[in-house]
């Protein structure tokens, strides 16, 4: 794909297409990194962000997070994932308000989610984060599970 990218744009002069080409190159090397971080997980991260992602089933009352989850809120697997009511206690101060807004939006109006907040982990660590996900609406129409993947954005946060 990288080849393609730059046969098709890689000489030219328009402003617009070298951007764009150098937003996909971003994700490329982004994705190759990710790629290698998940095929050698023992391996050092080498700059490659974690992805994580997490399921809380509201029916059920059930919490899954995968082993990047807990990798990226530095959170010991023995003690469980957080609770959506827990999540907010995890979320920088300033980040709180608009995350919960987001969560809410994606509970009661089955709206998706991303965006990019900071976490504050237990020894007072910022972490920056991209997350997406998306309500699971059952037949209904009422959202009975919220699925969350979270990037660590690879940079400490202000």
């Amino acid at each position: 794909m990288r080849e393609q990218l730059e046969a098709a744009f890689g000489a030219t002069t328009d402003r617009a297409e070298r951007a764009l080409l150098a937003h996909a190159r971003s994700h490329l090397a982004e994705l190759a990194r990710v790629v290698d971080a998940l095929t050698h997980p023992d391996a050092p991260l080498n700059g490659a962000s974690l992805l994580g992602d997490a399921e809380w089933d509201l029916v059920h009352d059930r919490v899954a997070w995968s082993a990047e989850m807990y990798r990226i809120f530095a959170r010991a697997p023995q003690d469980g994932p957080l609770t959506l009511d827990q999540l907010p206690s995890a979320l920088h101060p300033e980040d709180r308000r608009a995350v919960s807004g987001l969560l809410t939006a994606a509970l009661v109006d089955g709206k998706p989610i991303d965006a990019e907040f900071r976490l504050q982990l237990g020894d007072g660590t910022v972490r920056a984060v991209h997350c997406v996900g998306a309500p699971q609406v059952a037949d209904d129409g009422g959202v009975h599970a919220v699925w969350l993947a979270l990037r660590d954005l690879g940079r400490a946060a202000a």
